[in-house]
């Protein structure tokens, strides 16, 4: 099991008091909505993917990030998509290690809802009481 290490804890309480700014490295592209209305992810998901990116030690593709009403309906998403609250993601996965690890780390994160496809996996930040996994 992966645990975080303490000073990845420090960064994530710094930048909750502080509202800091972060140098990410993630794409607007990637990360808003495709349509160009200007929906964006969340900071607080921004930030837990920056840890991912870090803990996993390789870059990560973003398939998919927010998503207004109009796209969502588009591209097939579903009625009640985090991606629509701008908290979800869907990661592109080109290994079955990547993937394992990712698995494995996502919760530690605050990933909560957890789905499963061939070529990516869908992470979102839904409360803790609410866990949910799925395949694809």
């Amino acid at each position: 099991m992966y645990r975080i290490r303490r000073r990845q804890w420090i960064v994530l309480w710094r930048w909750k008091v502080n509202k800091f700014t972060i140098k990410t490295h993630f794409k607007d592209t990637e990360l808003n909505c495709r349509c160009g209305c200007g929906k964006t992810v969340t900071d607080v998901l921004l930030l837990r993917l920056e840890c991912l990116r870090s803990m996993l030690g390789i870059p990560l593709t973003i398939n998919s990030g927010a998503r207004c009403h109009a796209w969502n309906e588009t591209s097939g998403g579903a009625r009640g998509s985090k991606h629509l609250d701008g908290i979800a993601v869907d990661i592109a996965c080109s290994s079955d290690s990547i993937r394992n690890q990712i698995l494995e780390m996502a919760p530690h994160l605050g990933f909560f809802g957890i789905g499963l496809a061939k070529n990516y996996i869908h992470l979102d930040l839904r409360a803790e009481f609410d866990r949910a996994a799925w395949f694809y």
